[in-house]
């Protein structure tokens, strides 16, 4: 027999934002294992750029994204980040360029418990993730990503640089 149960939407948020990211965390980690850290990082760094283009689409397609970068980028990646369960801003530069940066990051605070400064590959998981979701929400432009600050290197956020190419 089925019960109901009542959950807020944000309680249920919190638990899928839970479950989705230990999930990735447990695969990549499993993976990582029987495969090694090089090889299970390259399956990552694609499943990661996959994911996020169609999460980038879907995105668009719900909110209607329009106008320039300065306007829509930060609405899209408040809601990735929301997804994500990271604290983070962005900084708009100019009609083509943004800083994003995240202050507090979950994805940090789980694997830096299982691997050193030097190993951690979350970087380049970063800029695919990036990638992926300005080409799904944005297919007709191509950016540029500079990874500026690394939190796993002790500095105090991540920060990626944004810029629509040829702009």
């Amino acid at each position: 027999m089925k019960e109901n149960i009542e959950i807020d939407s944000e309680t249920l948020l919190e638990l899928m934002r839970y479950a989705f990211l230990r999930l990735d965390g447990a695969w990549f980690m499993a993976s990582a294992e029987k495969l090694g850290l090089e090889i299970a990082t390259e399956l990552d760094v694609k499943a990661w750029e996959m994911f996020s283009e169609r999460l980038g689409k879907r995105i668009a397609s719900i909110t209607d994204l329009k106008g320039n970068l300065s306007q829509t980028l930060p609405k899209l990646m408040k809601i990735q980040n929301t997804l994500m369960n990271m604290n983070s801003e962005i900084e708009v530069l100019s009609e083509s360029k943004v800083i994003h940066r995240v202050l507090e990051c979950e994805v940090w605070k789980m694997v830096q418990k299982v691997w050193s400064q030097g190993e951690i590959p979350c970087h380049k998981v970063t800029l695919a993730s990036i990638r992926g979701l300005l080409k799904g929400a944005f297919p007709e432009n191509d950016f540029i990503l500079e990874h500026k600050k690394k939190i796993p290197l002790g500095e105090p956020c991540c920060e990626v640089e944004i810029t629509v190419k040829n702009s």
